[in-house]
């Protein structure tokens, strides 16, 4: 059954390479025929396409030189047998019939063949004149019809060609132009020499449709009606027949050979086929879980999703969707390697496991994002769970490098009966995770429909921020910074924004918000601009300008405050930038070249917010720090908690030690002022003293005049003295 079935497949190949090959002769062949057919008809461009015969065709009729360059030159040179001049109303004026001149009468055996072909180059010449603006000077191309039929028993190549000039010194003056009409024989001669172009050894011609020969390779000729008049016909090639003649003795002794060997095969094969499926599982093991953790990815989480969805599974358990993220991984990750965040997130993985009680309702879905599905009854019972998740992430890492301590904020979604996709169970869990983050993170929040009429408020927000920053619509407000004796020493810029759609926007909201959506450069680059041209006002004081982490990550921030303090006309020596601890942290050599260059330029650098960042101090070393602004967190607890006071005495030691000068912000009475002063500080910044207020309040102070600022204590109103200055 083998060797028959081979056979027959094997003869069935050959029949079909034979019958492609043919089908691809045929259309090579006739398509070389269609070529050959015009390549004589452009033949007799050269001698029509010709000034002179515009002169002698049309300007004037010369019989002469018709019959020299038209009849005898085309039959004795191209080789035509029939050539004949027809005038614009396409009456024969000249006729050259085997080299013989030839009375107009005899142009009538041409007339039925050739009338297409006539009105093609008529039309065509039509087209032209209604569209050319210049005919005398301007080269046109030929216009030249073709076509094939019977003259009595003959096969012709008949072209129409229109007479016209080549270089434009000539010019029609007839309505029409005359047409030279030409015939080549097709005979045997002309088969044989296309044979040989095409490599069609035993080409011929029948005389008639003789299309049902076989064995044979057939290109019908048509005449203009469409019927085939005649047929060139050859022997094709049969590259199946060779082939199988040449490799079917082969094939079967091979065939011969694999039938002994055949009952081997099919054991291995069987083995393979094992092989192969557990392949397959393991290929969709890996599409649809994560190698690191060995736990669900994403698209596993999807088609859960989407399964819990289905019509039919309407009267199954309802699950709560819990969205994890692992609180500050990514400082774990930058502090302590690749390797070690790999290691604390496959601890994370097997706890969350362990609570789920099944590996099959755990995912990971991206870095250090995880997500748990709960098989609930009531709503009540996610929030024993996820608490139970966060008291778990919270327990410390035994890790290869230490010890460690990590917090984990977890959004809750919760399955509805009116939900009708996955996706909206997996967004609203994201919507939760976010609020919970926010809040303060290593908590948990259940989402609720509050939660998207906030993230819809923040995308007002960001539209609005963007609309009203390009227009130059937020403004500045500083806050004085003044000595022991309340003598106005500096000043801190800082941007207010009044939106007309949202009213006034607090920096806390509007400044990570241009952070999160790529506006932090050009709303810092706002600050710096309006800052600096208001420092200009007050030549003496210093004013201090806030700088975020996203600011000083780029290598060319301070090249651009540079450019900005250049357009302004402001000395760096009269600004000073405000940076918090968290800018410094892990921002290697990077952030301390910039600084030292800003530093260099003549800018002083200050450390803001004080105490309330890392708990290492080698930064204020490693950069060029000149001021350190104690935070308003301890300024509030003096006097409450000795701890604060403790920590405040240190700062202002430590200050001094690395000849630092120090300020506390934040100072709202008169007993922090007068406690802060005992223990040495000598500057001050805080409601007590003003709270922040336009630049035009600011004028009025350095011209000496005492404004009263609402919330402030008089007592302590600054003052601008310019000896003290």
């Amino acid at each position: 059954m083998a060797i028959a079935l081979l056979g027959a497949t094997l003869l069935r190949m050959s029949d079909d390479f034979d019958r492609v090959a043919l089908e691809r002769e045929q259309v090579v062949v006739d398509n070389g025929l269609a070529s050959r057919v015009d390549e004589i008809g452009r033949s007799v461009v050269p001698q029509v396409v010709w000034d002179d015969a515009v002169v002698n065709l049309d300007n004037r009729f010369d019989r002469a030189w018709a019959r020299d360059n038209i009849g005898t030159y085309l039959q004795v040179t191209n080789g035509f047998q029939l050539s004949w001049v027809l005038d614009a109303e396409n009456r024969p004026v000249y006729g050259m019939v085997e080299g013989a001149d030839a009375p107009p009468s005899a142009y009538g055996v041409l007339d039925k063949s050739v009338s297409g072909i006539l009105a093609t180059v008529r039309q065509r010449e039509a087209i032209r004149a209604a569209a050319a603006t210049d005919e005398a000077t301007t080269p046109q191309s030929a216009i030249v019809a073709n076509t094939t039929d019977l003259v009595g028993s003959d096969l012709y190549v008949l072209s129409a060609t229109l007479v016209q000039p080549d270089f434009g010194k000539a010019r029609i003056q007839g309505r029409r132009a005359p047409v030279v009409v030409t015939g080549y024989r097709v005979d045997q001669t002309f088969i044989d020499g296309f044979g040989q172009r095409y490599m069609l050894g035993d080409a011929h011609l029948h005389m008639v449709d003789a299309r049902s020969e076989p064995d044979q390779a057939h290109v019908g000729i048509a005449n203009p009606a469409g019927a085939v008049v005649a047929t060139l016909d050859w022997t094709p090639q049969r590259p199946g027949g060779s082939l199988l003649r040449k490799f079917m003795p082969m094939t079967l002794a091979l065939l011969a050979g694999l039938l002994a060997l055949a009952l081997l095969a099919y054991r291995k094969a069987h083995a393979a086929t094992r092989a192969v499926v557990a392949s397959e599982q393991r290929a969709v093991h890996i599409a649809y879980h994560d190698k690191l953790t060995g736990m669900g990815n994403r698209r596993a989480l999807e088609e859960r999703l989407d399964r819990l969805f289905e019509p039919g599974s309407a009267g199954g358990p309802r699950y709560a969707l819990h969205c994890i993220d692992l609180d500050n991984f990514k400082e774990v990750n930058d502090i302590s390697g690749h390797a070690v965040g790999d290691e604390l997130l496959r601890i994370a993985a097997r706890r969350l496991r362990r609570i789920a009680g099944s590996s099959e309702m755990c995912f990971r879905l991206d870095g250090d994002e995880f997500a748990v599905l709960q098989p609930i009854t009531t709503g009540d019972e996610a929030v024993p769970f996820a608490e139970q998740m966060l008291q778990t992430l919270a327990k410390r890492y035994a890790l290869s490098v230490g010890r460690f301590t990590l917090t984990g904020s977890i959004g809750t979604s919760l399955q509805d009966a009116a939900d009708h996709e996955a996706g909206d169970l997996l967004r609203r869990a994201d919507l939760a995770l976010v609020s919970a983050k926010r809040e303060g993170r290593a908590r948990f929040a259940i989402y609720d429909p509050a939660m998207d009429e906030t993230l819809r408020r923040r995308r007002g927000l960001q539209v609005a921020l963007r609309r009203d920053l390009q227009a130059g619509a937020l403004h500045m407000v500083y806050q004085p910074q003044v000595d022991r004796d309340c003598t106005m020493t500096g000043v801190e810029a800082l941007v207010r924004w009044d939106s007309d759609e949202f009213g006034p926007v607090s920096p806390a909201v509007f400044v990570p918000l241009a952070e999160e959506c790529g506006m932090i450069e050009a709303l810092g680059a706002f600050t710096l601009r309006r800052a600096f041209e208001d420092s200009l006002r007050w030549p003496d004081l210093k004013t201090a300008v806030n700088i975020s982490a996203l600011q000083l990550r780029d290598p060319g921030f301070p090249d651009r405050i540079l450019a900005i303090a250049a357009e302004t006309g402001v000395s760096p020596s009269g600004i000073e930038l405000e940076l918090t601890e968290g800018v410094l942290i892990d921002r290697g050599k990077g952030a301390s070249t910039r600084l030292a260059a800003l530093k260099d330029a003549g800018f002083s650098i200050a450390i803001d917010d004080f105490g309330t960042g890392y708990s290492s101090l080698s930064y204020l070393s490693r950069f060029p720090i000149g001021k350190i602004k104690i935070d308003r967190s301890f300024v509030v607890d003096m006097g409450r908690s000795q701890c604060a006071d403790v920590l405040v005495s240190s700062i202002l030691q430590l200050g001094r030690s690395l000849n630092m000068r120090v300020i506390a912000e934040g100072v709202e009475t008169p007993d922090q002022w007068l406690r802060l002063a005992a223990v040495g500080c000598n500057e001050f910044q805080g409601y007590l003293a003003s709270r922040p207020v336009s630049a035009d309040v600011i004028d009025r102070i350095y011209a000496g005049e005492r404004v009263e600022v609402v919330g402030q204590d008089a007592r302590f109103a600054p003052e601008h003295r310019m000896a003290a200055a």
